[in-house]
Order: structure tokens, then C-alpha cells, then sequence
């Protein structure tokens, strides 16, 4: 736990709480390197489906498989693709019935080449396919399937292969015009999938874009990569652009401090963190599936976050 001493105070004992299960599992299994099997570990595993707001949400499921609407993406925010984003961050899996209902769901969408697509009404035409699969949403969407336990399943690695094949020579992901400089966002997102899937990670491609990435870390002006986030704005969930997500996964992915600009992007996180020990929530989403705290105040999840991604990797 060396690492821990270039953080402020000792933010651990507020993230293990028992009130609040999936944070006390993150930090037992991404903090304290608890291993699976762990009775602390299982505890706070077993109790995150009955943590009264995950509950809810699962409550709210519709006998289908979807939350609010059949469109898996909408409405932004809280339609099923975002509520999955969310609970893969939790810590739920596949044995989860209501996780199992909402995966199979998916790959309901899921064409014959690996990609995700959305069917959309036009006139004349009934339902049809929209054949324009974004990366960002392709990679988060693989990212949560590995989350829920499905990463060896056939139908996850040909969404992979589908991702993998869309890189641009340079290293970068987009989903615009080409000749355009690459989109951070999508790029970042493969790579977060990436981050959680060895083999996955062992592909040429991933080192390609981990470098380009690593290469705008910290940079101020992001518009020339198609994002309006910020490197200095802390937002929760990583709906966007997020600094401790792309520390986390660039960690992952063997990138260490001794990179320049993995230092100077580390320093820009500890430079956010309250006197207390904690890091304050700059961007929230007001319809998100979840609550996660007001903006402005010291928050658990972001805080877990930034711990996460100050953890050396091994």
C-alpha cells in the first residue's frame, strides 16, 4: 500500500463503509487487493443486488430484458445500453438474473458481422437496421458484456473482432468523415474494454491506440479529437471523456509513471483532491440511472475512481 502515500489523509475507511456494498467492494477488490473467495469480498458481492437503489433499478426492468424503451440507446442517459454502463461499474454479473435477461437483450441487436445496431421506423419501410455502428458505443457495450461474465462467449469476441477492425491506420477509432483527426472518446472507450480483456488486450491495434492517447494526456485544448470534455473536469459516471478512466485503463495496459505524460497526468488527479482526502464531483448527470452525489461535494464514486487509477497496475 505504498502507493497510498502520496494521497491526502486516508479516504479508505469512508470507501469500505458497509451501508454502501458495490463502493466497499471496489475498494476490497481494486484498493486492498482482496482476492475472489474473500468472505469480505463475498459479503459485500452478495449484498450489492439488495442495495436498496441497485434494486430499484432492477426492479425497474421490463420482462423483456430493457429498461424504459425497446430502442436499447434511448432515451440518453437511462435507456438500457446506459443503465448497463452503470451496473457493469457495480460489480453485478451474469448470475444475476436480471443482468442475464438484459445481455441477452442485446445481442438481439447484434448483426451477423459483430456489430451492434440500432433498428429504427421509416416510412415506407416498416423497422429496418441502422447500419452505422459507432465505435464508443460498440466498445462500452463489449466493455460491459466482459464485466457481466461474457467475455468468452462467442458473440462477445466477434464484437471485439468488428471493434478491433474498425482502427484506423493511425491508431485511431472515429465514427466521422475520413481524413479527420481520430475521436478521443471512441478511442478511449476501446481501450477502457480492452484494459479488462487480456487477450483483447494483447492486439497490435490496442498498443497503437493506448499511444495515441497517452500522447493527449493532460493536452487543454481536445476539440481537434471530437470532445468537449476536459482532462481537469471530474465527472461521474464516465459517460464521457474521463481522466481516471483512461489513467486506469493506460495502467492496465503496462503504462507507468515513468512516461512523462502518464506523470504529469497522475499529478493533474492528485492535484484535485480535497485536504480531506477526498476528490469532489465537478459533472454529474442529472438523469442517470443512479444517483451518484451532488456536484461540488466530495463524492465516494469519484473518489474510488481516482484510487483506482493511482493504484500501480501489476
Amino acid at each position: 500500500m505504498s502507493w497510498l502515500e502520496e494521497v491526502r489523509g486516508d479516504p479508505l475507511p469512508w470507501l469500505l463503509e458497509k451501508e454502501n456494498p458495490p463502493l466497499r467492494y471496489g475498494a476490497l477488490v481494486d484498493l486492498l487487493g482482496r482476492p475472489p473467495g474473500d468472505p469480505e469480498v463475498e459479503a459485500a458481492r452478495a449484498a450489492i443486488p439488495t442495495y436498496p437503489p441497485v434494486a430499484e433499478l432492477l426492479a425497474a426492468q421490463k420482462a423483456a430484458g430493457y429498461w424504459v424503451k425497446r430502442d436499447y440507446y434511448l432515451p440518453k442517459y437511462t435507456g438500457t445500453f446506459w443503465t448497463l454502463c452503470v451496473l457493469g461499474d457495480l460489480g453485478l454479473t451474469g448470475e444475476e438474473e436480471a443482468i442475464r435477461r438484459a445481455c441477452e437483450y442485446m445481442f438481439t441487436f447484434q448483426r451477423e458481422n459483430g456489430a451492434f445496431g440500432r433498428r429504427r421506423r421509416v416510412a415506407g419501410r416498416g423497422l429496418v437496421w441502422d447500419d452505422h455502428a459507432g465505435p464508443c458505443t460498440q466498445a462500452r457495450i463489449v466493455r460491459f458484456l466482459i464485466q457481466f461474465g461474457y467475455g468468452p462467449d462467442p458473440r462477445t469476441r466477434a464484437g471485439i473482432d468488428w471493434l478491433l477492425a474498425a482502427q484506423r491506420e493511425d491508431g485511431w477509432w472515429d465514427c466521422g468523415a475520413p481524413g479527420r483527426p481520430g475521436c478521443l472518446r471512441a478511442t478511449h472507450d476501446v481501450l477502457r474494454a480492452a484494459a479488462l480483456d487480456a487477450e483483447m488486450a494483447a492486439r497490435p491495434g490496442i498498443a497503437r491506440g493506448a499511444e495515441r492517447v497517452c500522447g493527449v494526456l493532460g493536452r487543454q485544448s481536445l476539440h481537434k479529437y471530437h470532445t468537449g470534455a476536459s482532462w481537469d473536469v471530474l465527472a461521474y459516471p464516465p459517460f464521457d471523456l474521463s481522466l481516471s478512466s483512461t489513467l486506469q485503463a493506460l495502467g492496465r495496459l503496462g503504462y507507468t509513471a515513468d512516461r512523462p505524460e502518464i506523470a504529469g497526468a497522475r499529478d493533474l488527479l492528485l492535484g484535485r483532491q480535497l485536504p480531506a482526502g477526498a476528490w469532489p464531483l465537478d459533472r454529474g448527470y442529472e438523469r442517470a440511472p443512479l444517483d451518484f452525489g451532488p456536484v461540488g461535494a466530495p463524492n465516494k464514486w469519484l473518489t474510488l475512481e481516482a484510487l483506482r487509477a493511482l493504484r500501480p497496475h501489476r
